[in-house]
């Protein structure tokens, strides 16, 4: 492991080099900026400090009213047979705090599941299965992920970053360990590369660098799970506003859809 200066100019190497396998060239257009990191400079430079990181993150995430995301997400899922398979997903986010929020994932096998918080209530959209739910609950977006994760177990996209926990935060006492591993060239940006250590998770966070620090991927093997599963998010196109948002942010059930009910966990 490597994160001092030598890697940095390893890294500056790497940024100003060519694709030279036969036959191999750059893209142009749309997809040329993620081919061409620019080169780091060792003027000034400090190692920093892992944990600073992931505070100013996430103070810079909290201080945004609207925040609107794409990531490719994929997951491992334990098999009978002791194989460990991988599932992909596209998922997109956008919240207006402190009381909207929608996501849509589109699975790999062609499913979509559509979700939306507003007005105190939580509504989701299964399709091509055509059925929907809903619930009443806390107003705040905040209030309502934590009551769908802890009552009805219900998986919601990057809500530690989104909507993060007060009694169980990211960096709170239970980390075992925090470190800075080094600099990355992640979705067309430098990132710094953070791993921290808590009961049951292994986090790694690579955080843009610069006066915007979206985080650019995430990984979290669950290290007290059989298997040690693990979940990967590469986020792109982060904003600060959110199109359309009174269309996105708006529930209307399709009028052939069938309402099921939604029960928590302890009543299933």
């Amino acid at each position: 492991m490597v994160t001092n200066g030598s890697h940095r100019a390893t890294l500056a190497l790497l940024a100003g080099a060519t694709v030279a396998a036969a036959g191999c060239e750059r893209p142009e257009g749309q997809d040329a900026a993620y081919w061409s990191p620019p080169a780091l400079t060792d003027e000034d430079w400090q190692e920093p400090d892992g944990e600073e990181v992931i505070r100013q993150m996430l103070t810079f995430m909290d201080a945004q009213q609207e925040v609107a995301v794409e990531a490719l997400a994929s997951y491992e899922a334990l098999q009978e047979n002791g194989q460990n398979l991988h599932f992909d997903m596209l998922q997109r986010v956008a919240m207006h705090k402190p009381d909207k929020l929608f996501w849509v994932t589109l699975n790999d096998d062609g499913s979509v599941d559509s979700a939306w918080v507003s007005g105190g209530k939580f509504s989701l959209l299964k399709q091509p299965a055509n059925i929907w739910g809903q619930i009443s609950g806390p107003a705040t977006v905040t209030e309502m992920l934590f009551r769908l994760v802890e009552e009805y177990d219900l998986d919601v996209p990057f809500e530690a970053i989104l909507a993060r926990d007060p009694e169980n935060p990211l960096i709170g006492d239970d980390v075992t360990s925090l470190w800075w591993v080094g600099e990355a060239w992640v979705e067309g940006f430098w990132t710094n590369h953070v791993a921290l250590r808590k009961p049951g998770i292994d986090l790694e966070l690579w955080v843009r660098k610069g006066d915007e620090p979206f985080p650019a991927k995430m990984a979290i093997t669950y290290t007290e799970e059989e298997g040690r599963p693990t979940y990967v998010a590469r986020f792109r196109r982060w904003s600060t506003t959110v199109p359309d948002a009174v269309s996105q942010f708006t529930f209307t059930p399709p009028t052939d859809a069938e309402r099921v009910e939604v029960t928590p966990v302890s009543e299933r």
